[in-house]
């Protein structure tokens, strides 16, 4: 039985008990409807207020700069273990400590004179604080069994993450991940490569019957064109592509290469002369790429990922364009469906592949694939 249903019962009992059950029975019920009600929101009212006290941990926040304050609304807001912050120490520039709650600020001697004198669950290292040595913290809240948090910043903004692992006997080994590491969701993805790459050799295996006399016809050399590219973090591997240039291809680039259209470290030509008529036609219409589905199949390439450079490409990289270099190279990306004649500087197509790799889901993966079989039929071209 609630509270306000116990206060109805007593009202209209004792107004019967007074006067009877005539006449005045509707005035008792009225009564006892008003006492439900100022009953029930007593309750709510208590609930409200006794819930977070009971639920909330006493944090104290270390560091009172700007960012602190702001950092702080996490564990105020979250919604699992919400922190009551009840002070922020900061440093006076002698030696000593301050502590500032809703009453002000007080010196105080000793990080530990401040604990021993408040009660507190637990401390958030979020911002600088001058004055107290950063080593002996885990030590000083360990041994009054003071949760300690601290704000981990990573070196890349938003991108990566932090994760530990107990190895026992107290230690941690802490990593720092700057590309995906989900295990099972990189099996998934491995899983759909394989199946994609099955399904695609088909597709290859026809057009190799369609096209095999045709490429021979217009230059020399295999039908199977084999170049070295550099894989996930500087792995080698052979990609094949359908050959779509004349075989003295490679030797003819110190020729064109003063008129590259890309700004950086990657060779494009729109109306490059090296390109057979049919080869011309395939690349419209991304047949000449269908052989990279043995490199899907085999492992050195995804489905979807970054485009895979040549060794002379990477030799000019700078370090933040190796970071592209961190996952397995794709048929397809984000660059390819913006599309090679939009992007024409060579930190977009980094600035691309590193936000694919900074927001990598097999959603994502999805979306990509579903949008290169929009453009492919559309024969928008690489």
């Amino acid at each position: 039985m609630s509270l306000g249903t116990f206060f109805g019962l007593i009202a209209r009992d004792g107004f019967s008990a007074a006067h009877g059950y005539g006449s005045h029975q509707g005035i008792a019920l009225a009564l006892g409807t008003l006492a439900l009600a100022v009953g029930s929101a007593a309750v709510q009212s208590m609930a409200s207020q006794l819930k977070p006290r009971r639920n909330s941990r006493r944090a104290l926040v270390l560091g009172a700069n700007r960012e602190a304050a702001q950092r702080s609304e996490f564990f105020r807001s979250r919604r699992r273990g919400a922190s009551e912050i009840v002070g922020f120490v900061s440093g006076n520039g002698d030696g000593r400590l301050l502590l500032g709650d809703d009453e002000g600020e007080q010196v105080c001697e000793s990080f530990e004179s401040i604990l021993d004198g408040c009660a507190i669950d637990e401390v958030l290292q979020i911002g600088q604080c001058p004055g107290l040595d950063g080593s002996q913290l885990p030590t000083i809240c360990a041994e009054r069994g003071i949760t300690l948090r601290t704000l981990v910043r990573s070196p890349l903004g938003n991108a990566g993450r932090y994760t530990t692992e107990c190895v026992g006997n107290g230690q941690y080994v802490i990593s720092f991940e700057a590309v995906p590491e989900a295990r099972i969701r990189l099996a998934v993805k491995r899983a759909l490569d394989v199946v994609g790459a099955l399904i695609g050799l088909i597709g290859c295996g026809v057009a190799y019957l369609l096209l095999a006399r045709r490429i021979k016809q217009e230059t020399e050399g295999s039908v199977i064109f084999r170049q070295t590219r550099v894989g996930r973090n500087g792995r080698l591997f052979k990609l094949y592509k359908f050959r779509t240039m004349h075989i003295t291809a490679e030797e003819r680039l110190k020729e064109l290469i003063n008129q590259n259209e890309m700004r950086g470290h990657v060779f494009k030509l729109c109306n490059d002369p090296r390109i057979t008529p049919l080869g011309r036609a395939m690349r419209k219409r991304y047949l000449d790429e269908l052989p990279q589905f043995l490199n899907v199949l085999k492992g050195d390439m995804s489905l979807v990922g970054t485009r895979p450079p040549t060794r002379a490409e990477v030799a000019k990289y700078s370090p933040h364009h190796q970071r592209r270099l961190s996952v397995k190279p794709g048929m397809t990306g984000f660059w390819q469906l913006t599309g090679n004649g939009k992007v024409t500087d060579f930190e977009e197509i980094v600035r691309l592949d590193c936000r694919y790799i900074d927001n990598w889901s097999l959603w994502l993966d999805c979306k990509i694939i579903g949008k290169t079989f929009i453009k492919l039929f559309r024969g928008g071209g690489w």
